[in-house]
């Protein structure tokens, strides 16, 4: 299990620096995504994530990206922080006991006995959702830039290869000796003396 998610995050991460467009509308919708995710509407984020971004106009495949940050295995152990930060400042609702098994059929259930819940999730997403969201565009940006300036690191090391071997071939022609020319009138010269007159 672990090492599926692994290579599912692995294969993610590959595909997002490699999208096309400017850095950072890319990290910026990646970063939209991230705070969009911390929110409590489970089910609903990509579809938020993809028009939040069509309306300022950052990339819609980061947001979708970055709203994956909550999901089925996620879920049991983000949103009782969120519900616990929200909780502490607003109060909404004070006597909830949370599941004590990170279940994700038994979050559902409290929604259901407790729909003020969603007001203190709300809060403690948004709080939370600020700082990750800032450190998830800085490391996106990073990360895209670092592999665009290595893609492009490695074209001038192709051309310069391409340019010293076209230059290795000219030398190599140009070192293979020339017949002079003296030489090869008197080698035709010889030849055609041999030779019987036509009559």
């Amino acid at each position: 299990m672990y090492q599926s998610l692994k290579n599912l995050a692995k294969k993610i991460y590959e595909r997002f620096i490699k999208l096309k467009g400017a850095p950072r509308e890319l990290a910026l919708g990646f970063a939209l995504g991230l705070f969009i995710g911390m929110s409590p509407f489970f089910g609903m984020h990509i579809a938020i994530g993809v028009i939040c971004a069509s309306i300022l106009g950052w990339s819609k495949i980061g947001a979708a990206i970055g709203v994956n940050i909550t999901n089925v295995f996620t879920v049991p152990f983000i949103y009782p922080v969120t519900y616990w930060v929200g909780s502490k400042i607003t109060g909404f609702t004070k006597h909830v006991s949370w599941p004590t098994s990170p279940d994700f059929d038994g979050f559902l259930q409290l929604l259901k006995d407790s729909p003020m819940i969603v007001l203190d999730l709300c809060v403690g997403g948004a709080i939370l959702g600020v700082p990750i969201a800032v450190i998830g565009y800085y490391l996106a940006f990073n990360a895209i830039t670092v592999y665009r300036q290595r893609v492009r690191e490695r074209v001038r090391e192709l051309k310069r290869q391409r340019k010293l071997k076209s230059q290795a071939k000219k030398k190599t022609r140009r070192r293979k000796p020339r017949k002079d020319k003296s030489q090869t009138q008197k080698a035709t010269a010889a030849a055609t003396d041999g030779k019987p007159d036509k009559p």
